[in-house]
């Protein structure tokens, strides 16, 4: 009677299919041919590990060696670490098929059929699988001290894809292909946006539809917190640690950051605070969340209906409604009249203007000395790290010290290559923009009527530095940019909003006798 066995072949990924699952299916055709073995039936695994069995064939295997096993009499494998490379998991694997279903298993490139009854075949079967294990062992060695030498040491970027704002740059080092990084500024500008925007208190969401619409790329729920925290903007990468040596944040060689250094740490403190709950903007009430009580709680609001059905909305304190619970109309119309009051005149326009063009020319001289004192800095970093490289090349020095003198001044060198190429790009935009926009502030009204909501918000912070509140049917406030503060009296008297300057804190100078300024609101 013919004796029969069914192959397995497996192969790890896909740069060796090709090669390695012709090479298993000529041994141990070969081995059956030479001893008139029946194939049954064969299984393959393509891209899959040997360090567990967790391999789809696998179980299909296993499940019908369990039905046909008494046609079955050997597990043919071109060898075993084709079969398992991990030493106690195969062993006890192989006992099982053997003792349960008697298929013995056979390593065809060596010619050994084993038994695990048999002292000497057992330890010649272990044997082989130990070394196949030792093999795997080193080959992941040589693979993480590779990659931590490249990422800890020499500061390469080591991923498959570059992140958004990048894209990858190759050259050679003779035969071998290294790469780095280059910024796509078009996406490197929805970066920067991403992050300012965060700053500035912008909700997640609204972030992320906006940069959505801007030509973001990408579909994970948590998308924006992984661009916040992706070090290689500020020009890092994480390094696993490698045995004795440590892992964290390393710099990136010849790298050029999107984002500066010291952004990216405040962004950093930031994402680790305790996270607040999620406040829903809406058209209808832009006030909630960025006006408070003056009991310190955020006014939050809601729609109530009335006797006729139709909807009014409200704000109020969750703390008691005893606090506050104003008619969402009113309390708009109210700030609508305070903005009335600080719209700038003609004149203030024209003299912030002319202090604005001042200030810039001004700002361009210390621009240009402030890049040349970079520049020095930069030049003598890297004179330092020269040096360095030098004295570990030559012995002088160990690799910890090497590696933390290495790594302080490659964050130096990366940090002030950020600010000399943000101090290149600056121009006169800013003050561009200011000219073109400065006579909307003799409107505040409409400013505020013609922003969206997220933007509405925005003007209030900015306005009142996140501080207004509203107590006794007025808006109150510890601080109001002191230009737009030339009615404050008027505000006052009409119970729209106290400035309640702190000591020290008086700003703007009295041009209206005892009283104060009192400038005409512009109608």
């Amino acid at each position: 009677m013919n004796r029969k066995a069914v192959s397995y072949l497996r192969f790890s990924n896909e740069e060796q299919s090709s090669h390695s699952i012709e090479r298993q299916q000529m041994i141990t055709k070969s081995w059956m041919e030479q001893f008139n073995i029946e194939l049954v039936d064969s299984f393959e695994d393509q891209g899959f590990t040997a360090t567990n069995f967790d391999r789809p064939d696998f179980k299909k295997l296993y499940a019908f060696i369990g039905k046909n096993f008494r046609n079955i009499d050997y597990l043919v494998v071109a060898d075993l670490t084709r079969f398992s490379r991990e030493l106690g998991d195969a062993v006890n694997i192989v006992k099982k098929i053997q003792k349960e279903y008697g298929i013995k298993i056979v390593s065809a490139s060596r010619g050994a059929i084993y038994d695990v009854t048999e002292p000497n075949s057992f330890f010649m079967m272990a044997l082989e699988f130990l070394l196949g294990n030792t093999e795997n062992i080193k080959r992941a060695n040589d693979i993480n001290s590779s990659i931590y030498a490249a990422k800890a040491v020499k500061g390469r970027y080591i991923g498959a894809h570059a992140p958004f704002g990048y894209k990858k740059e190759h050259w050679y080092e003779g035969k071998k292909k290294l790469f780095r990084l280059v910024i796509v500024e078009e996406e490197a500008a929805i970066i920067r946006w991403i992050y300012d925007a965060y700053l500035r208190n912008a909700p997640l969401y609204l972030i992320k539809d906006d940069a959505k619409a801007m030509g973001l790329r990408g579909t994970r729920h948590s998308l924006i917190e992984l661009i916040l925290a992706c070090p290689v903007y500020a020009g890092m990468q994480h390094v696993k640690p490698y045995k004795d040596q440590p892992g964290g944040l390393y710099p990136l060689a010849d790298h050029v950051p999107i984002i500066d250094p010291v952004i990216w740490n405040q962004v950093q403190e930031k994402m680790n605070k305790k996270i607040k709950p999620r406040t829903l903007i809406s058209e209808d009430l832009p006030l909630r969340g960025v006006v408070s009580c003056h009991c310190g709680v955020p006014l939050t609001g809601a729609a109530s209906r009335g006797k006729s059905g139709k909807y009014f909305h409200y704000y109020k304190c969750n703390k008691t409604s005893r606090h506050n619970n104003i008619s969402a109309a009113k309390a708009h119309e109210q700030l609508k009249q305070a903005f009335d009051y600080m719209s700038l005149t003609p004149q203030m326009v024209k003299s912030l203007t002319l202090k604005s063009e001042f200030l810039l020319e001004t700002r361009m001289k210390d621009r240009t000395r402030l890049i040349t004192k970079k520049t020095a800095e930069l030049d003598q970093v890297e004179t330092d790290l020269r040096s360095l490289e030098k004295k570990w090349i030559a012995d002088q020095i160990g690799f910890e010290t090497y590696n933390r003198w290495n790594g302080d001044y490659s964050r130096q060198r990366n940090y002030l290559r950020t600010q000399i190429d943000q101090l290149n790009k600056e121009d006169n935009s800013t003050h561009t923009l200011l000219l073109h926009t400065i006579d909307w502030l003799t409107d505040m009204r409409h400013i505020f009527d013609t922003c969206k909501a997220t933007q509405k918000q925005e003007l209030i912070r900015t306005v009142f530095d996140n501080s207004l509140y509203y107590e006794n049917k007025v808006y109150r406030t510890p601080y109001l940019i002191p230009e737009l503060g030339h009615n404050e009296l008027m505000m006052r008297e009409k119970n729209l909003l106290i400035w309640e300057k702190k000591r020290g804190n008086l700003a703007i100078s009295s041009s209206g006798g005892g009283e104060g300024n009192r400038t005409p609101v512009q109608t």
